[in-house]
């Protein structure tokens, strides 16, 4: 009975440890994707000035470190966190789950972002930036950008009538204008330095998220006020 018990126990938990792994790893596979890409371009690349998606270009040095290691599986990650915040936050919570398919398009947004590459990056003679590809990116990327500062505040609200996450509301709201605040400071150093660190304070806060699932506290407290 003691072992059923347990192995009954480890399965409830399965819904927490999954969205907390996966969006634990978030900040560490987009940045780590992002630095390698920027040391492999060229000497005439500039981080701090050029726009991050021209790291997956078709004309990019070494493009598989932004495409799929920053942007596909970081976006495969953050989808598994989505997947897995959806199964733990109250199917009642109307809020709940319009934010967290705001961050689910966030995540697809990456994975879509390391397929529709950009024809050149900004440093290259002529760069034309006109193909379907092209194209479909940029749409892609304003949308992302979108969900990416709706998003937290949406969950940050439904978060706040919940019990059992009421402790991470007020950092969630916080988390979009910590965002902003840090690109507009980052800024001074150039646009690509703004970009890079504003979506490196989301992924952050995505951890804090996927780390506030898994604990005790959380999985003590009921979830019972509809939203």
């Amino acid at each position: 009975m003691a072992r059923a018990g347990r192995g009954s126990w480890t399965l409830r938990r399965v819904p927490a440890i999954a969205p907390a792994i996966c969006g634990a790893l978030t900040p560490v596979t987009f940045a780590l994707g992002v630095v390698l890409g920027d040391v492999a371009q060229p000497e005439a690349f500039r981080p701090l000035h050029d726009d991050i998606s021209d790291l997956g270009a078709l004309t990019a040095s070494s493009p598989w470190l932004y495409n799929q290691l920053a942007a596909n599986l970081t976006g495969l990650l953050v989808l598994g966190f989505a997947i897995g915040l959806w199964r733990l936050v109250p199917r009642e919570s109307r809020l709940g789950r319009a934010g967290i398919l705001g961050v689910a398009v966030v995540g697809l947004g990456p994975v879509l972002d390391g397929l529709l590459r950009l024809n050149c990056q900004g440093i290259d003679a002529a760069c034309d930036n006109v193909s379907w590809h092209a194209s479909a990116h940029k749409i892609e990327s304003g949308v992302t950008a979108t969900a990416l500062l709706l998003s937290p505040l949406v969950l940050g609200l439904a978060f706040r009538r919940l019990p059992a996450w009421r402790g991470i509301w007020l950092p969630t709201v916080l988390s979009v204008p910590a965002g902003i605040a840090t690109s507009a400071l980052v800024s001074a150093l150039g646009s690509g330095a703004a970009t890079r660190a504003g979506s490196f304070v989301w992924f952050l806060w995505v951890a804090l998220v996927a780390l506030y699932a898994d604990a005790p506290a959380r999985r003590r407290a009921p979830d019972t006020v509809p939203v």
